[in-house]
């Protein structure tokens, strides 16, 4: 009669038990599954189902326990966050170790996310208004919606930029004054249009991308990317950048950093929805 194996806790995925010849967790937060319970979830989810760190399939790891005649012992991993966290009433702030960036949770569902160091970049996301707001030094703002719309304001002018959940950009250019009012003239351009040398667009039938001299703002048009928002913003080094990725509808985005081949994901909603995955 062969020995049973010894159990060590539950497979988080299907509910059974773990046992020492089958252990297999994610490197980066060191939870445990079965081998095929987690490559399959890794496959479609891209991520931890315990605690939603990003994951791929080479960051699963066959875990070797040594047993004995008096107990198994599985020595933990001490765990390096990338970041220093203080916990407040309500809130509580982070700041990452590597590239300074500060993000603030607040129990309400308000986030704020603050690049200051590099690329002074103040992001807001909130889910009882179902919007995330994106401030860029210039005065520009950029306002997305869980109806997939996208806004551009341009705080110098009042000019805006719109696009509709369907993918129709609407112009608002301004015309002067009147009786103490500012006018707009609104057009629906489907090409690229011309502000200046430091403000123009691009479009075609996958994409509407907004230039300014230090960022561009993708809408993507095409449907199964659900009107996902990617923005790039650069500085004078030019192996220095920095990406963020919005699905507004799921009120969904992260963060990246690039430092010449090397990209450190900075910070990322609670949820990132399968729009999101790369």
């Amino acid at each position: 009669m062969s020995q049973k194996l010894p159990e060590i806790g539950q497979c988080p995925i299907c509910l059974s038990n773990l046992n020492i010849s089958n252990i297999y967790a994610i490197s980066k937060c060191g939870h445990t599954f079965h081998q095929k319970c987690i490559h399959q979830w890794i496959s479609s989810a891209k991520n931890c189902p315990s605690c939603q760190t990003n994951a791929c399939q080479s960051d699963i790891i066959k875990l070797f326990i040594q047993e004995n005649n008096v107990e198994i012992v599985i020595p933990k991993k001490e765990e390096i966050l990338p970041y220093i966290e203080t916990k407040y009433n309500g809130y509580f702030r982070r700041i990452m170790k590597e590239c300074k960036c500060e993000i603030f949770q607040y129990e309400t569902g308000y986030l704020q996310y603050k690049c200051l160091k590099d690329f002074d970049i103040n992001i807001c996301s909130n889910e009882k208004t179902g919007n995330i707001q994106i401030k860029f030094p210039n005065e520009i703002i950029v306002k997305t919606y869980q109806s997939k719309r996208l806004d551009i304001i341009r705080g110098k002018t009042n000019e805006k930029s719109i696009v509709d959940r369907d993918g129709i950009r609407f112009e608002h250019f301004y015309q002067g004054m009147r009786n103490g009012i500012k006018e707009f003239l609104v057009k629906t351009p489907r090409e690229g249009s011309f502000r200046s040398d430091e403000d123009f667009v691009k479009q075609n039938k996958n994409f509407i991308e907004f230039c300014f001299p230090k960022f561009t703002i993708v809408r993507s048009l095409q449907n199964a990317e659900n009107g996902k928002i990617t923005i790039h913003v650069y500085t004078n080094d030019p192996n220095k950048s920095l990406k963020i990725q919005i699905c507004s509808e799921h009120q969904s985005f992260f963060v990246e950093h690039l430092f010449e081949k090397k990209i450190t994901r900075c910070t990322n909603s609670e949820f990132l929805c399968d729009h999101l995955h790369e």
